[in-house]
């Protein structure tokens, strides 16, 4: 079980010095999404990608993994959203005007319990944030995480975008 873990991770870091040692910068999704997830191995993981083009600055690739994790009562989704500017250069001003993610345990599509946090994405080329909410419930039928992005670019004139994300299942 290490092993796996140990050989994913490492999976992850290669594709990552390949892109770089490349002079290319993308988003991709590891050999196992799951290696985003905080912790243990989750129960259920999804992973999400998409690049927001930014007027007149350098567009942001955006990986967004959902991961859920059921332990005994308790059930935990986490969203763990990581970003990447193009160019990776920053002194080009505001990105957003806003941009959080809300993350939450759903069961039979209620949901049960959410969270959401707003990362500081604007003076940074690149970070991430993990984010998570806990519900507990004796009952563990039809238990899954989702979650949203939602954003306003500065500058594009267009007001709100929301990503609704894949979830698990």
């Amino acid at each position: 079980m290490k092993f796996r873990s140990l050989r994913r991770a490492l999976a992850a870091l290669l594709t990552t010095v390949t892109a770089v040692t490349a002079g290319l910068v993308m988003v991709t999704a590891p050999a196992s999404a799951a290696a985003f997830c905080p912790g243990p191995t989750p129960d259920e993981w999804s992973y999400n990608t998409r690049t927001v083009v930014l007027p007149g600055k350098p567009d942001v690739n955006l990986a967004v993994s959902l991961c859920f994790y059921d332990e005994v009562g308790f059930y935990q989704a986490v969203q763990n959203i990581e970003w990447a500017s193009t160019t990776g250069g920053n002194g080009f001003g505001a990105k957003f005007h806003y941009f959080y993610g809300t993350v939450w345990v759903q069961k039979s599509d209620v949901n049960m319990c959410s969270g959401t946090a707003h990362p500081n994405i604007n003076p940074y080329s690149s970070g991430s944030l993990a984010h998570s909410c806990t519900w507990k419930s004796a009952n563990t039928s039809g238990m899954s995480a989702d979650g949203k992005i939602v954003y306003d670019i500065a500058d594009d004139g267009e007001g709100e975008k929301v990503w609704q994300l894949t979830g698990t299942s």
